[in-house]
């Protein structure tokens, strides 16, 4: 109803001549007061009053009848009605009220008694649109936010496909050396990335990297590393294996080079192997690589290395000769929830693992750790478990 328009009143009496009292108390109260006899014909349009008195003066039943019919009428559109009526029964009142009046006055009545009711009445209905059309407007809110929900998960979806389409679909098997791995984001998308690839017939390169956090802002770093990353120089008939520490330095100019507002943070560790048993490596701020051998205890590869895209460094590089039965474990931050046994959570925890499942193959061995390793913790970050075997 428009601001400062009269608030109408459906007045229904049970004679042509009933209820004059009460329309002149309304109309003077400055109501616009429609007015229609029970039972001769159907009120055109009762849902558009804001409140419907009935007039019983001579027929109760009759008045209940009527009452009980307009409220199947208006069905869900809230509209109070008060019943006049002279019958003092408290049954007929209580009958009056179980029919869908949700008042009942008493004639005779003072005026002010008939107006305070009206009124109450009137902000009662007031106070319900109000709410009814909120509430309108939240379901509208929601139908956009569903629709908004779907389309991200839509584009979720398609990110989580294209940043797969970019992890190897398969591992380098060689006589030499098995890889395993185990990648489980938190969410559709992640920070984290690997890569194992052949570099010549005696060289294979691997890495796993973690950027800053984890949804889409995360997963499109790990693109910029699949492309950043360069591993190889050509140069005619020859070619250069870039060490590691040369890698990472490059990969670090480029994302400084990006200046980039938000200025995001990438951990890695590149890693190249030679059949021989020559393992050199080089990390940015990633967890330290894990040294399993097939003799003695568990032990990190310890070396200095600050994160991709901070401040232009150099990286150090350190070389190991790892024997038959040996491996190397490669892991992200994610491995910080990491609870076993007895063990303190983290580190520890893997170090624990890792020693007392030391003679399974790789296979076995990363999927034990995944599964061990978080059974009782939730996995509130993504996970990466890269490993390596020297065959024996």
């Amino acid at each position: 109803m428009t601001v400062g328009q009269p608030k109408r009143v459906l007045l229904c009496a049970d004679s042509a001549n009933g209820s004059d009292e009460v329309r002149q108390l309304l109309c003077q109260a400055g109501y616009d007061v429609g007015y229609h006899v029970m039972n001769r014909s159907e009120p055109a349009d009762p849902a558009s009053a804001n409140l419907i008195v009935l007039e019983s003066s001579a027929a109760p039943d009759a008045a209940r009848t009527w009452c009980q019919h307009l409220r199947g009428r208006l069905g869900e559109v809230f509209v109070p009605i008060l019943l006049i009526s002279p019958d003092a029964d408290p049954r007929h009142r209580l009958a009056s009220l179980e029919c869908g009046a949700d008042s009942y006055l008493l004639r005779p009545f003072e005026a002010g008694e008939l107006l305070a009711q009206v009124r109450t009445f009137l902000r009662l209905k007031d106070r319900h649109d109000h709410l009814t059309e909120k509430s309108a407007e939240v379901q509208r809110i929601n139908k956009r936010l569903q629709a908004a929900y779907l389309q991200i998960d839509q584009e979720l979806e398609l990110a989580r496909r294209i940043q797969e389409s970019f992890l190897p679909q398969n591992l380098p098997q060689l006589p030499q050396v098995r890889f395993a791995v185990h990648y489980q984001p938190c969410g559709k998308v992640g920070g984290d990335f690997y890569d194992v690839f052949r570099l010549d017939e005696h060289h294979i390169g691997f890495y796993v990297a973690d950027a800053m956090g984890h949804g889409v802002p995360a997963s499109l770093l790990t693109i910029f590393v699949k492309k950043g990353v360069r591993t190889k120089e050509i140069f005619g008939q020859q070619y250069r294996l870039v060490p590691p520490g040369e890698v990472l330095q490059r990969l670090n100019r480029d994302m400084i080079d990006q200046a980039l507002s938000e200025n995001p943070f990438i951990t890695m560790v590149y890693v190249l192997f030679n059949q021989d048993g020559t393992l050199s490596f080089a990390r940015s701020g990633h967890p330290y690589p894990l040294y399993i051998p097939r003799e003695g205890k568990p032990v990190l590869w310890q070396i200095e290395g600050s994160l991709l895209g901070v401040f232009d460094t150099k990286y150090p590089v350190q070389t190991h000769q790892i024997q038959p039965g040996d491996k190397v474990l490669l892991y992200t931050d994610g491995m910080d929830a990491a609870s076993f046994e007895n063990s303190p959570v983290g580190i520890a925890s893997l170090l624990a693992a890792a020693d007392r499942y030391r003679d399974l193959g790789i296979d076995d061995l990363v999927d034990r750790l995944a599964a061990d390793l978080f059974k009782e913790v939730r996995q509130t970050d993504d996970l990466t478990i890269l490993g390596l075997e020297m065959s024996a």
